[in-house]
């Protein structure tokens, strides 16, 4: 039987690694939401092993934890961070690597 919310949530947690709909989600005010940073929250069930195996993407990992900070408004704030992590999802994505992308946004 197919698990409707496993599915979406694992295709939500993977949209994060969209600079354009992180920054549609700052935009339209998400991350001033308690129900929404709560669902960020929830996510970070997706780093245990029986369910990174499922991920695609899993540098997605890396920028829920950047979404969970407590400082994420000032982060989101900067026109240079969407820039960054356009560039850094580039470069993972061309070289196929696991690399944290963590350290080169911050």
């Amino acid at each position: 039987m197919r698990n409707i919310r496993f599915e979406k949530e694992l295709e939500f947690v993977q949209l994060l690694c969209n600079p354009d709909y992180i920054r549609w989600l700052f935009d339209e005010g998400y991350f001033e939401n308690k129900s929404f940073l709560d669902l960020l929250q929830h996510l970070n069930y997706w780093k245990k092993n029986e369910y990174k195996v499922f991920l695609t993407y899993p540098a997605c990992l890396n920028i829920l934890d950047i979404l969970n900070k407590d400082n994420v408004l000032e982060i989101l704030k900067d026109d240079t961070f969407y820039t960054k992590l356009a560039e850094q999802q580039y470069y993972l994505w061309k070289e196929r690597g696991d690399k944290s992308i963590l350290d080169d946004l911050m």
